[in-house]
């Protein structure tokens, strides 16, 4: 009679078995409630006040245990709009209570969003991975811009100018390049919205942070693409942008186009030196130049220094100092006719002789040649006596200031006591 042969088993052996991933499902609906309930809780403590309101606010979230990583656009999404956006009218949260502890609800003034702004601020600090989530609905909010009132746009746009103001951490070209597609642009949307944040920002930042800003979001040369196509020019800009009051913004762009031109101008000079032109080639290069692109030449002196200089080697280590400094002398007599072509008045003079001052300084082998070559400058009637006394009394650069004043000082007192001689011969006669 047979038995059934029984399977080997190792005892006191578990079997263990494999844990599966459990995707738990996104349910931002449920997290933007329980969210409102904070924001309702201490509005109710804080008897409607929001800056109590919104302090409470915090304290709440801190002692919650809602997933705010999982859910950092869902969270200020509620704090911008009251609700989830995307949502149709009649599912979107917040709409119908009496909450209205957001951005959107609050009113179209940089005082009424401070609030706002400080409670996100706070809030950065201590979860500052949440930064992520402020950029994606800022760049969310933005792409649905045209879906807003007037009222809307202006709030949003006071509410962006703030986020920049106070650095809170959004990339700006993330943020800033949501604002150029075709259909806000041809509408005209992005456009307003862009004057209106300008203006904004301008009423805490100087322009220079303003073109800082616009340079970190890639729009420093893309500023016309806020126009329509049949628009697009820098006459309509600079009217456009005028007579919204925003001067500072025509003034900009035209110191960039005059900034670019004044490299292109560089590179044509640089090239003309070494293929060997002569002054008359670069006087008449120059002079073209200035007439055709109406650069100040006060912007174009540095321009023809730096090159000039630049154009020859000076660094070989065989060169002692003084072959060095007899080389850069020469060099600056034979261009001296550049310089006397286009230093005619005494701001342009004072230009010259602190662009020199600071070459000389970033140049530790020039440092003790400046007087030399402001002498040279003063004999062939480049820079007069009146300017190069005005750079001594109160025109001088700070960098390294005390030095070259210190080596001047000879030069100076020539200066005056031959000044001083033709008084006293004047007085005789």
């Amino acid at each position: 009679m047979s038995t059934k042969e029984e399977k080997p088993t190792l005892g006191g052996v578990r079997i263990r078995q494999r844990k599966r991933n459990i995707n738990v499902p996104l349910d931002p609906e449920s997290f933007a409630k329980s969210l409102l309930e904070i924001f309702s809780t201490a509005k109710d403590e804080a008897e409607g006040d929001v800056d109590k309101s919104l302090e409470l606010a915090l304290g709440g979230i801190d002692q919650s245990d809602l997933d705010y990583n999982r859910y950092a656009d869902t969270f200020f999404e509620v704090v911008f709009t009251g609700g989830i956006l995307g949502t149709s009218s009649d599912q979107k949260l917040g709409e119908d209570d009496e909450l209205k502890l957001n951005v959107l609800a609050s009113e179209a003034s940089r005082e009424a969003q401070g609030p706002y702004i400080k409670f996100i601020q706070l809030l950065l600090r201590k979860k500052p991975f949440l930064v992520k989530g402020l950029e994606a609905t800022l760049c969310k909010l933005l792409r649905q811009l045209e879906f807003f009132d007037e009222v809307g746009k202006t709030k949003l746009a006071i509410a962006t100018a703030l986020v920049f103001n106070n650095k809170l951490g959004p990339l700006p070209d993330k943020v800033m390049q949501s604002l150029l597609d075709d259909a806000k642009v041809n509408k005209g949307t992005s456009l307003e919205f862009l004057t209106q944040f300008c203006k904004e920002f301008l009423n805490r930042d100087p322009i220079e942070e303003l073109d800082t800003l616009f340079k970190r979001a890639r729009l420093d040369d893309k500023m016309l693409n806020f126009f329509p196509q049949q628009k697009r020019s820098i006459d309509h800009f600079n009217a456009y942008f005028t007579e919204s009051g925003l001067k500072v913004l025509v003034d900009l762009n035209k110191k960039r186009f005059s900034d670019a031109q004044l490299r292109n101008l560089a590179a044509e000079l640089k090239m003309l030196i070494q293929e060997e032109g002569t002054v008359k080639d670069a006087l008449e290069l120059v002079g073209s130049k200035i007439e055709e692109l109406k650069l100040d030449e006060k912007d174009v002196l540095p321009v023809l220094w730096t090159t000039i200089m630049d154009s020859v080697q000076r660094s070989a280590k065989s060169n002692t100092q003084q072959q060095t400094h007899l080389s850069v002398l020469k060099l600056i007599k034979t261009w001296m006719k550049m310089f006397q072509t286009h230093c005619r008045t005494s701001r342009q003079e004072l230009v010259l002789m602190n662009v020199i001052q600071v070459y000389c300084y970033e140049d530790q082998g020039l440092l003790k040649l400046y007087p030399k070559i402001i002498q040279m400058m003063y004999d062939s009637d480049v820079i007069a006596e009146d300017t190069i006394l005005l750079w001594y009394k109160q025109g001088s650069s700070p960098k390294g200031r005390q030095v070259f004043l210190s080596d001047m000082q000879p030069f100076i007192a020539w200066l005056q006591e031959a000044s001083e001689e033709e008084e006293d011969s004047s007085d005789e006669e």
